[in-house]
């Protein structure tokens, strides 16, 4: 959940509690780079308000050895991005005099297996596709234009996900919720008590075509959420739409997570819904409306009509010495009429070479029921299914961010 003008050391926004922190050198290092990551929560332009003008480039590089499943078995090869989506940015921040800052990023994502850009998906291509944003921050709150870092759902769920959205067995492998949006206008409340307030919304910038079912709020979405952070508890709820290209119908995400520093171990634990009332959503279609809104926790065959999720999860972070393990389970139960029901499951350790560099290696695995078809999703990287229909997969990686 963090803001967009983090440290260097630290990715912009809540993409994970694994990647931002839970490689120190120490149980109270690493405890204490999860409490940094909740505590730009409830703070505008990533912590750095109070900090003399700036300008930064930042990045991160993760490349992994897997061994995953497809349909005839298993396949080797190697992935850009499990843990943590490889990428480069520049960000920056300028005081502009009375507590009112003028803050931007420009983020865009790479194959660190091939040497190519990521975010490339959809109907055209992405040069900043991880988020290409400008703003300003002041005692009022925060607001940002442009593509969104994370969306909101996204950050919600990023709160009660042990491995920080990334790894085998974070929770947008099976979990529906958005992802990135274009044309986004953002708010962020200043900070009461420990609860911020968090808003968005998106325009379609739809074309109308005569005859069709094609509305002006075509592609548009909207999301609001709340975020709290007191001593070892953090917590927060959400509610997002979109309404689809196709015939205008409205997809509903709502998100609950909430998380508890004991100090020794981290617990982890998060529940979700997801109806779509209106027109399927299949892999054709979700590439289209990529140019307004990603979707995480998305099927190979899609969202069909008529979907209706309700899913759970519960999690664990446990640092010992320069090492921390991660186990989560996540649990979808659907209430439609095709019953697509999955199970997930992730253990992850992670080894800290120093601040900056950490070694790790990850099993996630998915069962599929009535034909889900969801699949082991690592940050940027996906398995296939098995000849049973299910999915698993191991990474073996190495984690660089400067």
């Amino acid at each position: 959940m963090s803001s967009f003008l983090n440290t260097p050391r630290r990715m912009p926004l809540a993409v994970t509690l694994f990647a931002t922190g839970l490689c120190g050198t120490s149980p109270a290092l690493a405890q204490q780079a999860q409490k940094e990551e909740l505590r730009q929560i409830v703070q505008p332009a990533g912590g750095m308000a109070a900090s003399p003008s700036s300008l930064t480039m930042y990045g991160l590089v993760d490349t992994s050895l897997a061994s995953a499943s497809n349909a005839g078995g298993r396949v080797r090869r190697m992935d850009s991005g499990h843990m943590n989506g490889s990428r480069l940015g520049f960000k920056g921040s300028e005081d502009l005099g009375d507590g009112l800052r003028a803050n931007f990023l420009l983020e865009m994502g790479l194959n660190s297996d091939a040497g190519t850009m990521g975010q490339n998906q959809g109907a055209g291509a992405k040069s900043f596709g991880r988020g290409a944003i400008v703003g300003l921050s002041g005692s009022m709150g925060e607001i940002r234009l442009g593509r969104t870092v994370v969306a909101i759902g996204s950050e919600v769920q990023a709160v009660g996900d042990a491995f920080g959205l990334g790894g085998g067995g974070n929770l947008q492998g099976i979990q529906p919720a958005p992802g990135r949006v274009n044309n986004t206008i953002w708010y962020q409340s200043p900070n009461f008590g420990g609860f911020i307030a968090k808003l968005s919304y998106s325009p379609g910038e739809t074309t109308v075509t005569s005859g069709t079912a094609t509305s002006s709020r075509s592609g548009a979405s909207t999301a609001a959420s709340v975020f709290y952070l007191k001593g070892g508890l953090s917590a927060a709820i959400g509610y997002s739409t979109y309404r689809q290209l196709a015939d205008a119908s409205t997809l509903h995400w709502f998100h609950s997570a909430a998380a508890y520093d004991f100090g020794a171990a981290k617990l982890f634990g998060s529940y979700a819904t997801f109806r779509n009332p209106g027109a399927a959503v299949t892999p054709a279609t979700h590439a289209a409306a990529d140019n307004n809104l990603m979707f995480a926790g998305f099927p190979l065959v899609g969202y069909y009509s008529g979907q209706d999720d309700r899913s759970a999860s519960i999690g664990i972070a446990v640092p010992f010495g320069v090492s921390t393990v991660l186990a989560q389970v996540v649990r979808v139960d659907d209430k439609g009429p095709l019953n697509r029901d999955a199970t997930q499951f992730g253990i992850a350790y992670i080894y800290a070479l120093s601040k900056r560099t950490s070694l790790y290696a990850d099993y996630g695995r998915i069962r599929n029921r009535n034909g889900a078809a969801y699949a082991v999703t690592g940050a940027t990287s996906q398995a296939g299914l098995d000849r049973g229909g299910n999915s698993h997969a191991t990474h073996v990686g190495v984690r660089v961010a400067f």
